[in-house]
């Protein structure tokens, strides 16, 4: 007999094959190859509701969405994509539908400014400006104060990100890395960009 959390999986997929769309499913064994480890190709259907009414797209600067899938085994951090658009899986709870972060960019963490040893390379991240920044991180007199963003990330085996970081996106923007929270569903981090 099966059990009622297999039950509730068995019901996820069965709409993700309805209303989904086929994608790829990555789990994250190296931070250097985030994408090298395809697990499969499960259907996904995502929606800012937990419901799935599908109702209305996820809201701009909001990265939170809900997933349904019949992938067999999801796991936090694991990376989701469909139709070129990424996903990681940041919190599974039983009875409920996945949460992810949607990912708008794809980022490589450096060390400490001087420090050339890279520790991610080309990892799906969300990047979103939550205000006016209140350092100046130029050094020149009279710069304008950097926006303030923060990132996404998940949960990278064997790599814990630190203040002063650096961080470069896909677009060549360029940030440092003001406060760090690390937890098992991944990371969040303020970031301030640099002006020079």
């Amino acid at each position: 007999m099966r059990t009622m959390q297999e039950r509730v999986e068995a019901g996820f997929a069965r709409v993700a094959r309805r209303l989904g769309i086929r994608g790829r499913h990555y789990r994250v064994l190296d931070p250097l190859k985030p994408l090298k480890v395809q697990v499969g190709s499960p259907f996904l259907c995502f929606d800012a509701d937990a419901g799935f009414q599908m109702r209305k797209p996820r809201m701009w600067a909001r990265p939170m969405e809900y997933v349904l899938s019949d992938a067999l085994s999801l796991h936090i951090g694991d990376v989701l994509e469909q139709e070129e658009r990424f996903h990681f899986v940041s919190e599974i709870e039983t009875y409920r539908p996945p949460l992810c972060v949607a990912c708008n960019t794809r980022v490589s963490v450096f060390g400490m400014r001087g420090v050339a040893q890279i520790h991610v390379e080309h990892c799906p991240a969300s990047v979103v400006l939550i205000g006016k920044g209140e350092d100046r991180h130029s050094g020149m007199p009279g710069a304008l104060r950097a926006g303030s963003y923060m990132l996404y990330l998940p949960v990278l085996p064997g790599f814990y990100l630190t203040p002063y970081m650096q961080i470069i996106d896909e677009l060549d923007f360029r940030y440092i890395v003001d406060a760090v929270e690390t937890s098992q569903n991944g990371t969040r981090a303020i970031l301030s960009l640099q002006q020079v």
